[in-house]
């Protein structure tokens, strides 16, 4: 009998998340994500509960998933994200660099790499 193997995420670093190149990608891709704001953290949570494989730092170290709840505090209506994902005056760019690393970091370290949901297909790669 063959197993399957795990597949291994990679949690993005600060480093990686202060990146403006890096910052910009992963805006793009949530930006491409048809999810209502308010419907993110259900579909946070799910993802991550479903998800089947290793959460990982680069150094190997295992993440220990946070609780979405945790980590988007009382913003059930999801204000930061509508903030998060706003357009410059071009369109081509956010609007404002946000330093909530650890939603951040759930977004992309976690939500769109699992795809564990076929609305969070996005793949930054």
């Amino acid at each position: 009998m063959e197993s399957k193997r795990k597949r291994i995420i990679y949690v993005a670093t600060t480093k990686e998340l202060l990146n403006m190149s890096y910052y910009r990608r992963l805006w793009l891709a949530a930006r491409n994500i048809s999810i209502p704001r308010r419907a993110w953290l259900d579909e946070l949570a799910n993802t991550l509960r479903d998800f089947n494989g290793n959460v990982i730092h680069r150094s190997g170290i295992p993440y220990d998933l946070p609780l979405v709840d945790e980590i988007f505090g009382d913003d059930y209506d999801m204000r930061w994200l509508g903030y998060y994902l706003q357009p410059d005056k071009i369109g081509k760019s956010p609007k404002s660099i946000s330093r909530k690393l650890e939603r951040l970091r759930l977004i992309v370290g976690l939500a769109l790499r699992t795809a564990g949901s076929k609305r969070l297909s996005y793949s930054l790669k």
